[in-house]
């Protein structure tokens, strides 16, 4: 092989590596945008996740880049809608306020309460602790984040032969408050899972009571704020 051959190979090789990171970038902002219509809904705008982060955490704040390591506590129901023209459907920011008192009565009997704590570690790994009834529950899993998108997915290990599976949730973070807001069908299957394992009547009834409510308030997110 002489001089000029070698370099038309090197330049192959160099662009064929080029095409390849191309479309590995390409595929993963396909899948970014994936996971966030389904999170938003496909008549959702462009400006719906900035509008959702900016009611949250507030707009300077919304463009930062914030560690969410460290140990979370849970602090209040967080409620979200995926458009404006479905918040102005369901009645507007009142009606927000509304849901999110409503939610109180729920939240506490399925362990979404005081006691319950997210610890987010450096290595992707996390720690979920809920309490429902007398049953403490330890969910343990790994976390991956997308800044751009602001989602962050949660893959969670078996809890003893159950198997949680992982959730998608958008994620405002102020530093000293972190808000999860999730799908709310895609909530409810996580959280009947985890109370069917602590076997709590109240529990399971406080789920099916909260999806109703649920289903009158098509198109919310729904979550909840922590802080350190």
């Amino acid at each position: 092989m002489n001089i000029i051959e070698g370099e038309l190979n090197m330049k192959k090789l160099v662009l064929i590596a080029v095409l390849c990171v191309s479309a590995i970038s390409a595929n993963a902002q396909n899948n970014a945008q994936s996971l966030l219509q389904q999170l938003l809904g496909n008549d959702a705008t462009s400006g719906t996740l900035k509008n959702i982060l900016e009611d949250v955490v507030g707009g300077a704040v919304a463009k930062l880049d914030l560690s969410i390591e460290g140990t979370w506590k849970y602090k209040e129901p967080q409620v979200q809608f995926k458009s404006e023209n479905l918040l102005a459907k369901a009645g507007g920011a009142a009606s927000t306020a509304k849901i999110e008192g409503n939610l109180n009565k729920f939240y506490d009997k399925i362990g979404l309460d005081e006691s319950m704590t997210y610890v987010f570690n450096a290595d992707s790994t996390f720690t979920q602790t809920v309490k429902i009834g007398s049953s403490v529950k330890n969910l343990k899993g790994t976390y991956s984040l997308d800044k751009e998108n602001k989602i962050i997915t949660l893959k969670y290990a078996a809890l003893g032969k159950v198997g949680l599976g992982k959730i998608n949730a958008i994620y405002a973070n102020t530093g000293t408050s972190l808000a999860l807001l999730f799908d709310a069908t895609d909530m409810m299957g996580l959280m009947k899972k985890i109370v069917n394992t602590a076997s709590t009547l109240t529990g399971k009834t406080s789920i099916a009571a909260l999806s109703k409510v649920m289903d009158s308030y098509d198109g919310a997110l729904l979550g909840y704020k922590m802080t350190k």
